[in-house]
């Protein structure tokens, strides 16, 4: 792997927190205690998106339309997120974060290919998918099932929390996270407590691929009154940040799809190498990616008019070296290889 694809990589997976549910604590990452502070880094963040954001474009990930913090757009997410179907319990959660709102971001809609299978997967199984970025040693961070749908997270710098999925359907997934996050410049860790309305859709182009779209409402609450004027002063730049975020967790989606599909004996080495995971969990992490590499195989078999041939599904998977099994280069969407 070249060292801009390792940054890639590492961007891509390196976001604060699963499904980006760290929002609040991002507020904290600068040292802006002035407002005139804020807008100055909030212009240079600007500045600095536009030219992440043509390098996602060129990786495959799209924004169909910008994130908003306005009021009418708040309203309106309020209103839908609490028409959504929960549980007693989960209602009184979301409720408590309603009525004590201090920030809140429609994440930008993002277009990117990818597998329905592999997406659903991840989004249902978040502790293989933090153990996946173990593996491929670009991070330490542990997510530990403690029942269903609950997890304990733990970022390894002294950030802590437990991740609740309140609600999954195809389309909608609701998730609570509750935690103390450590930030450098505090000496004490950030209470904060957020909600998290992910919508997705998927498209099937004429070629045959899958395009994935989605955006999410967050909602953040903090309890201490302190905390939450300062985050206010700085939500430009907290904004920006989970807006990354967003779109660094869809790359991520978005390149295992490619890697699943063009490289399965290196996805098969990662598979090997899962930890804090179960024997069951690792297996299906396999089937997902074996299942996924076929579809594409056969999507770009019907390009070509030819018929598929068993050997042509089975050679990627034979791999007689371990060296074989080096991290894989990711190109971007259009790149050729020069070797």
């Amino acid at each position: 792997m070249t060292r801009s694809h390792r940054h890639w990589w590492r961007s891509a997976l390196l976001a604060g927190a699963v499904y980006g549910l760290t929002f609040g604590s991002h507020a904290f990452a600068a040292d802006l205690p002035t407002r005139d502070g804020a807008e100055l880094a909030g212009s240079r963040t600007i500045s600095a998106d536009a030219e992440l954001d043509a390098a996602f474009q060129s990786l495959g990930v799209l924004t169909a339309k910008a994130g908003s913090s306005s009021y009418a757009v708040r309203k309106q997410a309020i209103v839908e997120l609490q028409a959504a179907e929960l549980s007693a319990d989960a209602t009184t959660k979301v409720n408590r974060i309603l009525n004590n709102l201090a920030m809140f971001r429609r994440m930008p809609t993002l277009t990117f290919e990818a597998d329905p299978d592999v997406y659903n997967y991840f989004l249902r199984n978040p502790d293989v998918t933090v153990a996946t970025w173990r593996a491929m040693e670009i991070s330490k961070f542990q997510l530990t099932s403690v029942g269903a749908g609950c997890y304990n997270a733990d970022a390894g710098d002294g950030s802590v929390g437990r991740i609740e999925i309140l609600r999954q359907t195809p389309t909608e997934t609701v998730i609570h996270c509750d935690g103390a996050f450590k930030s450098p410049l505090l000496p004490k860790p950030i209470t904060a407590r957020s909600v998290m309305r992910l919508q997705t859709s998927f498209t099937k182009e004429a070629d045959g691929r899958v395009v994935a779209t989605h955006s999410g409402d967050v909602f953040v609450e903090f309890p201490s009154q302190a905390v939450e004027t300062v985050a206010r002063v700085i939500s430009p730049v907290s904004h920006s940040i989970a807006d990354r975020n967003f779109k660094q967790i869809s790359l991520y989606v978005h390149l295992m799809t490619q890697a699943m599909a063009k490289h399965p004996g290196w996805i098969e080495n990662i598979g090997n190498k899962l930890d804090g995971v179960t024997g069951a969990q690792r297996q299906q992490f396999l089937e997902v990616s074996a299942r996924s590499h076929v579809i594409a195989r056969k999507r770009l078999a019907a390009q070509s008019g030819k018929p598929l041939q068993l050997d042509e599904i089975l050679s990627p998977f034979r791999v007689s070296e371990p060296a074989v099994l080096s991290p894989v280069v990711i190109r971007p969407t259009g790149a050729t290889s020069r070797d």
